[in-house]
């Protein structure tokens, strides 16, 4: 246990850094497997699931990715079947992004994939731990909305 106050807001950023490296890395392993959705790819159908066009923009942050980097993605999956582009009728310079059935079943499959894996992951913790856990998470939100 850490001593002091001081020692233990330094320990929470260190395992924050070491949180975040490991995310980094697992985005890494996610995009150099073939025929899964990466994790930015996911992102972006998770925002598209609600049937509405979404602009490359607003996709692109959700994907924490460049809007050059989202266009690139956007054709991946387009070329894929798995989001279609639609043309605003009133100004054909906008367009916007939904997703196709074939995007909803892709994106139903990751789902499930990430939560068994994280069912695997959390086998041996109690109820009450796993709740810690998200409280601590949320938390972990509530700092960086503030900084």
């Amino acid at each position: 246990m850490v001593a002091g106050r001081e020692e233990a807001v330094t320990d929470a950023r260190r395992a924050l850094r070491e949180f975040l490296a490991a995310q980094r890395r697992l985005r890494g392993r996610e995009a150099q497997r073939q025929g899964t959705l990466s994790f930015s790819q996911y992102a972006v159908l998770r925002v598209l699931v609600d049937g509405e066009e979404h602009p490359i923009g607003e996709l692109a942050v959700a994907a924490d990715v460049s809007p050059a980097s989202a266009t690139k993605m956007i054709d991946g999956l387009e070329r894929s079947g798995l989001v279609g582009r639609v043309r605003d009728s009133e100004d054909r310079r906008r367009v916007g992004v939904m997703i196709t059935a074939s995007g909803r079943a892709a994106l139903a499959r990751k789902d499930g994939e990430i939560q068994a894996a994280w069912q695997r992951a959390l086998d041996d913790a109690e109820p009450a731990e796993i709740e810690a856990i998200a409280a601590a998470l949320r938390h972990v939100v509530a700092i960086y909305e503030r900084l």
